[in-house]
């Protein structure tokens, strides 16, 4: 009896030999710890802890289990809980890295060349956007232990993506879930949805960089801030408000003083000589043209600069800046001051005897008077005005003065536009227009060979991954130019409205004249591979 014990020992030793016993043990404390990481770890990601430690946990005993009972060797059921616990770590890490920064991600090739490097000296980590407060301080990253810690991840992920999109303005919808949308080369863009949760904390973040109250959340507020990525800087006004349904927030990107200079708005050469001409006049009027979001403010800028500010007294009327102007005294009217009317304030700016005066609207008929009289007198005045064409403001102006004779001795010239996108030079193709367009839009056939468009078709790699062009990221399209619709008062066309003429023979007058049409002007940066046929019809068919 005692033998067959003995034998039957030597089996039993073998079942539960030590180093599968320990081998097991390293295995379950290893899965352990990792599923207390990422208990963790999903806090700072802030995605849904529950569903990631449940199927942590889950997926790891159901492994442990059958490792146990099936009837198969000691590695076979090791192996299986190695690729069942390493597929899912594997998961979850490819899913935490998809929403953190560059700087916090692990197990990249980065991270890896980090933690094996054998030089323990710190080294400053390299960030892929650096936040600028409103007063230019730069500012460091928070710690991962700083209540703003995880606001400043989610707004460098916003931020970054607005920014690197070339987005010129975006805004945060609230709602059950926040909306994000980007406006990019004039088009607007999806940019998708976050939790609310999370837009709180990003807004949070950037209200306390553009030197804002962070408690308010109801009164609208605006401020402003730069980011800097790969050495270039740029900077962003943000505007927010409050709602029934949570805080709103808007972005808008404050253009640089180059891009305002007058040779590069769009106007052709003979345009922009006749109208450099008229600049140099020491009075008069001009009208800058143009439906909301069409560029006036920034040609209306470019027109003011082009006087001397320094031997020049130059003011500007405005509802809102876009940007400051160096040795020009800006009078913003404030929203919420209704003490005064808009002919008010302009006969207050006009008090201070300017040489020109750029007013940024005309919302009523009075200010035409002022403006018109102001002329006369030997001042130099540039009005934003709300109009579809060049002749549908000629036409308004003349209403609103309510005088022909002073509208025919003052006013200069009349501008109209729109802004159209610009073909990526990596990327356009050139292709042979069809004669019968050509004919159709009077253009001779027999001297154009080409047009551009953007790429018909995507290519892809060899996972099936799109290929898009690092220029214009796959849209075709880099950057905005406006196209000009100009009316030039001549002598007889100047006698025609003194003589209160039908505007169908004004009209008649100035194509003559050789006027061109909006469309017409767009049609020639056709021509020139400026732009596509495409962005010509978006721009010029009328809305509905």
């Amino acid at each position: 009896m005692s033998q067959l014990l003995i034998a039957q020992s030597q089996y039993l030793g073998n079942y539960f030999a030590i180093w599968k016993i320990i081998l097991f043990a390293i295995f379950f404390i290893s899965w352990a710890w990792v599923g207390q990481w990422l208990d963790k770890d999903t806090i700072l990601v802030r995605t849904n802890k529950l569903f990631w430690c449940y199927l942590y946990a889950g997926i790891g005993v159901g492994a442990i289990v059958l490792w146990v009972i099936l009837p198969a060797p000691f590695f076979v059921g090791s192996l299986l809980f190695l690729v069942a616990w390493g597929t899912l770590t594997i998961v979850y890490i490819l899913h935490r890295n998809a929403r953190m920064p560059a700087v916090e991600r692990i197990l990249t090739p980065d991270h890896i060349r980090h933690i094996f490097s054998k030089d323990t000296t710190p080294k400053e980590t390299k960030l892929r956007m650096i936040f600028f407060s409103a007063n230019g301080n730069k500012l460091p990253v928070p710690h991962r232990q700083d209540k703003e810690f995880d606001g400043y991840t989610l707004a460098e992920e916003l931020v970054y993506d607005l920014t690197s999109r070339r987005s010129s303005s975006a805004e945060w919808i609230p709602g059950d879930v926040v909306t994000l949308k980007y406006i990019i080369d004039g088009v607007p863009t999806m940019g998708g949805e976050k939790s609310k949760e999370d837009i709180d904390l990003a807004i949070g973040y950037v209200k306390a960089v553009a030197d804002l109250d962070v408690a308010d959340k109801r009164r609208p507020q605006t401020g402003s801030f730069t980011v800097e990525i790969s050495g270039e800087k740029f900077d962003w006004r943000v505007k927010t408000s409050g709602s029934t349904i949570g805080e709103k927030i808007e972005f808008e990107r404050i253009e640089e003083f180059e891009t305002m200079a007058i040779g590069n708005l769009g106007f052709n050469p003979d345009q922009l000589s006749r109208l450099k001409e008229i600049i140099d006049q020491p009075s008069g009027v001009v009208l800058v043209s143009g439906q909301a979001g069409t560029g006036v403010t920034s040609t209306l800028y470019s027109l003011i600069r082009c006087h001397d500010a320094f031997i020049q007294n130059l003011c500007s009327l405005e509802k809102d800046a876009l940007c400051e102007l160096d040795n020009i005294t800006q009078n913003v009217i404030d929203s919420q001051d209704n003490s005064a009317t808009s002919s008010r304030r302009l006969q207050s700016v006009l008090l201070s005897d300017p040489d020109a005066v750029m007013v940024g609207f005309c919302d009523e008929a009075e200010m035409t008077t002022i403006g018109t009289k102001a002329a006369l007198d030997g001042k130099k005045l540039y009005f934003g005005f709300d109009a579809p064409s060049g002749f549908h403001a000629l036409q308004e102006w003349m209403k609103m003065v309510d005088d022909n004779q002073k509208v025919a001795d003052t006013l200069k010239a009349i501008t109209n536009q729109k802004l159209t996108r610009k073909l990526c030079p990596t990327c356009r193709q050139a292709y042979a227009p069809d004669p019968g367009l050509l004919k159709k839009l009077n253009l001779p056939a027999d001297k154009i060979k080409r047009f551009y468009r953007p790429p018909k078709e995507l290519e892809y790699d060899k996972h099936g991954n799109p290929i898009l062009c690092e220029t214009c990221q796959g849209t075709g399209y880099v950057g905005m130019t406006a196209v000009f619709e100009t009316l030039f008062i001549s002598d007889s066309i100047r006698e025609l409205i003194r003589e209160g003429a039908p505007f169908n023979t004004i009209r008649a007058r100035c194509r003559k004249e050789k006027m061109m049409y909006l469309q017409e002007q767009a049609l020639r940066k056709v021509i020139d591979g400026v732009t596509s046929i495409q962005e010509v019809k978006r721009i010029t068919t009328p809305a509905g």
